[in-house]
């Protein structure tokens, strides 16, 4: 196993609690899901809790992730953003409450938050951002 990748070990280290979770209807809570994880190896990962036939006890997966392609990939109302205010408060909004409106079933959530229709975006223009990739350079 020490000769195995970041990304073998993230999957060992995952794979056990979701298969439990799978076969018991349980919950699993999991922080920046893609970290190290091949793109398609998450995108799976998520396939098998919205699978009925790989997730028969309606088992959950709750997961923070920097991969907006999952994003495509999931039910409106499973879609939450957080948004960090000037202030330093973080405020969390869902997708499916979006402007008091629901968002198109066909609407291609990736592309349309990444042109910043519903903010959480990072300010890549801020002062003491910008200072410190200055001094990394």
């Amino acid at each position: 196993m020490r000769d195995e990748s970041h990304g073998t070990w993230a999957w060992f280290r995952l794979i056990g609690s979701v298969l439990g979770a799978l076969d018991h209807g349980r919950v699993v809570l999991v922080d920046e899901i893609d970290a190290n994880l091949h793109p398609l190896l998450t995108a799976r990962l998520v396939e098998l809790f919205t699978d009925p036939d790989s997730n028969p006890r309606g088992a959950q997966l709750v997961f923070t992730s920097h991969d907006t392609h999952l994003l495509d990939q999931l039910n409106r109302d499973e879609i939450w953003f957080t948004e960090k205010s000037e202030a330093g408060a973080t405020r969390l909004g869902s997708l499916a409450e979006f402007n008091g409106s629901r968002v198109r079933r066909t609407a291609r959530v990736e592309a349309s938050y990444l042109s910043g229709r519903y903010g959480a975006l990072p300010d890549l223009f801020r002062p003491d951002l910008r200072s410190i990739a200055a001094r990394s350079s």
